[in-house]
């Protein structure tokens, strides 16, 4: 196995003496030369082997089915695949600096919702205070800078 096309990560829950394998294929588009139809082919790299697709779905597809193959892991071993596209006339960084940007967002999106779970237990904490404290609803609204029927919906 090259440790540069799959490495072993520690997983995600924190239990290290789980792991999860992580495959790089490089995707590219060319012209068959049977046919002259345009593919996506995939390679992996450090391995033999190839995927292809007349779709990048189609290829994406066919790498899910062959992963395990590809890197001989067997099928019950997880495979996160990373995908590095080289097209024509658009430098790979373009694409890099998208996904960069967009796993950024998308972990400001989990971290966003993990804050708001957080805040909804401490306003029910807060609320039922306010409530158990002898407040009514129009101060502990007030208060909590929330509408009289948000703050009962809450305290209750």
């Amino acid at each position: 196995m090259s440790s540069d096309s799959i490495r072993t990560i520690a997983d995600a829950r924190g239990d290290t003496a789980a792991s999860q394998k992580r495959l790089t294929i490089r995707v590219s588009r060319e012209q068959a030369l049977d046919s002259g139809v345009w593919v996506w082919t995939g390679l992996p790299e450090g391995y033999p082997g190839s995927a292809g697709g007349r779709t990048v779905g189609e290829l994406l597809e066919e790498v899910e089915a062959l992963k395990h193959f590809m890197t001989g892991e067997d099928p019950a071993t997880e495979i996160a695949v990373d995908y590095i596209y080289e097209v024509a006339d658009v430098p790979v960084e373009v694409l890099l600096d998208y996904q960069h940007g967009r796993a950024a967002r998308d972990k400001a999106a989990e971290d966003l919702r993990r804050a708001n779970d957080e805040l909804i237990l401490k306003s029910r904490a807060t609320a039922s205070a306010l409530r158990a404290a002898g407040l009514s609803v129009r101060d502990g609204a007030a208060l909590m800078g929330l509408s009289k029927s948000r703050f009962d919906q809450l305290s209750t």
